[in-house]
């Protein structure tokens, strides 16, 4: 501290430790955003990563605006699909996600990441309400949203056949 400046000095450890630790996050982000074709992206990576696996596992096409309302892409079979994403750490979850029905829309698809990986992509069908029923759920408005958690994202995990049967579509890895 000096006697013109009140304020403490900076931590110079701290500053030089996360410049760098983002100078590494840009460098893998870049290579994502080629990888993907996005050139400049300032969108979230989670979410353009989402979006572009969604695409390479059911095939067809990203919508014409990435930022549009409703959609993300359109499927091979010309379904209208949206993309999103929930992210948790490894075991107890902190974070949930409210799958909803979207007039217009054929499917929601929802990427799920643990401790950064990708664990799963499930797609729901617009008519919610045997998977909630399936689930246990006892919100309301079943039939058109789900309040997704940990806890039915392991019973879909641990028998993806049943779910699938009530009109899911599931990809586990490994992804081929």
């Amino acid at each position: 501290m000096t006697d013109r400046d009140p304020r403490p000095e900076p931590n110079g450890a701290a500053v030089s430790g996360l410049l760098g630790a983002l100078a590494s996050y840009r460098t893998a982000r870049q290579e994502l955003l080629e990888i993907m074709a996005l050139g400049r992206s300032n969108r979230d990576p989670l979410a353009e990563v989402a979006e572009h696996l969604v695409l390479a596992l059911w095939g067809g096409r990203l919508a014409e605006s990435r930022v549009q309302a409703n959609y993300d892409l359109v499927s091979a079979d010309g379904e209208f699909v949206q993309v999103k994403y929930l992210a948790n750490p490894l075991g107890s979850w902190p974070n949930e996600h409210t799958v909803r029905s979207i007039p217009g829309v054929d499917w929601y698809a929802l990427v799920v990441y643990e401790a950064f990986e990708v664990t799963g992509v499930l797609a729901f069908p617009p008519d919610l309400a045997e998977i909630c029923t399936a689930l246990g759920k006892r919100h309301p408005g079943q039939s058109t949203s789900l309040q997704f958690t940990h806890r039915n994202w392991r019973t879909i995990r641990e028998d993806a056949e049943t779910h699938r049967q009530l009109g899911m579509r599931i990809w586990l890895p490994p992804f081929r």
